[in-house]
C-alpha cells in the first residue's frame, strides 16, 4: 500500500466502521475527514474496506459513498504484494481483511485508523476511537 509521492500524503484511514458511520451523518467521522482536507493531506481507503462497504450498502447511503470516494483528498489505497505477510498477520490478528488492510495502510501511510472498532486492532495500530 504505497500512496503516489506527488500527492499530498495520507494521514488518516478509514475503516469500515467509519464509512458505515459516515453514511449515517456521524459528526465522529465527519469532522476528522473535513480537518484532514482543510489541512491539505489526505484521507485513506483501503480497497477491501471500500468494496466491502460498497457491496453491503444500498440507496442514499451508497451514493454517499461513492461521493466521498471520489473526492480528491481521499485515495484509495490498493492492497501490494509486498504487504502479503503483513496483510496475513494482521488478518490472522484482527479477524477481517478489511481490519487488516486498514491496520496496515496505517503503517504504510504513517497515518491513524479512525475506527469504532478500536480494540479490534490491538495496541500497536494508532486508532482514534469514536463511539458507535
Amino acid at each position: 500500500m504505497t500512496a503516489p509521492t506527488d500527492d499530498p500524503p495520507v494521514r488518516l484511514v478509514l475503516d469500515l466502521s467509519a464509512l458505515r458511520a459516515y453514511t449515517a451523518g456521524s459528526v465522529h467521522v465527519g469532522e476528522p475527514i473535513h480537518e484532514v482536507t482543510q489541512s491539505g493531506v489526505r484521507f485513506g481507503v483501503p480497497v477491501a474496506v471500500a468494496y466491502e462497504a460498497l457491496a453491503t450498502t444500498s440507496g442514499k447511503e451508497l451514493a454517499l459513498l461513492y461521493r466521498l470516494l471520489r473526492l480528491g483528498a481521499c485515495a484509495v489505497l490498493p492492497a501490494l504484494p509486498e504487504d502479503l505477510a503483513e496483510l496475513t498477520y494482521w488478518r490472522r490478528l484482527t479477524g477481517r481483511p478489511d481490519l487488516a488492510e486498514a491496520a496496515v495502510a496505517a503503517f504504510v501511510c504513517d497515518a491513524s485508523v479512525l475506527s469504532s472498532e478500536g480494540g479490534r486492532y490491538g495496541p500497536d495500530v494508532p486508532v482514534i476511537y469514536f463511539p458507535a
